[in-house]
């Protein structure tokens, strides 16, 4: 019985520090999730967009508005986003598939901190923040080089009211810059041979 006292106010004391952790951080609870609506539809991007090439896709997926941020490249609007997926697929890459994919989508309480001492309900009081990361290996082949290309790419989606509005993508630009000199090279008007 005396061993039993003991182990109960152990029981009593762990679930307390639990409150006391729960208090002291703000009742923040976010929810990270892997099988919700969210997160299938950037799987689906992924196979979609990347391995189909299907651009009419993208046209339902972002926001008119979305703002993409491409390692330090900024692209702003789904029309000049757009422009940039057309060109990489119809004229610097082919073949394009994606390996390893893996997608989970965090939803941010609003007593979550964000950035600068505020919390999420403070910068977004009227919406929820949602964000989904992604990551993958993507391969393809280059349109001018024919020289494979494999890299590995993190992607970040922030959605609201069903469409990405905010897009990050970091990744190794190496081999796509080699692949976009090669395409330049191509388009330079020849030298005139001197007689």
């Amino acid at each position: 019985m005396g061993a039993i006292l003991p182990l109960g106010s152990l029981a009593l004391l762990s679930c307390e520090a639990s409150k006391d952790e729960e208090t002291a951080s703000g009742g923040e609870k976010s929810d990270l999730r892997t099988r919700d609506d969210i997160t299938k539809n950037i799987a689906k991007y992924f196979e979609e967009v990347v391995s189909k090439e299907n651009i009419a896709f993208a046209e339902t997926f972002y926001g008119d508005e979305v703002e993409v941020f491409v390692n330090d490249l900024e692209v702003n609007g789904k029309e000049a986003y757009l422009v940039r997926l057309n060109r990489i697929h119809k004229v610097l890459l082919k073949d394009m598939t994606v390996e390893k994919l893996h997608v989970h989508t965090n939803y941010f309480s609003s007593e979550a901190l964000a950035w600068g001492g505020e919390t999420f309900g403070e910068i977004r009081p009227d919406e929820p923040t949602i964000w989904t990361n992604a990551w993958a290996v993507v391969k393809a082949t280059g349109r001018i080089t024919d020289k494979a290309i494999e890299f590995r790419i993190h992607m970040d989606f922030r959605t609201s009211k069903d469409k990405v509005v905010e897009m990050l993508a970091y990744y190794d630009p190496t081999q796509l810059n080699a692949e976009i000199a090669a395409l330049e090279a191509s388009e330079a008007p020849g030298e005139e041979v001197a007689e």
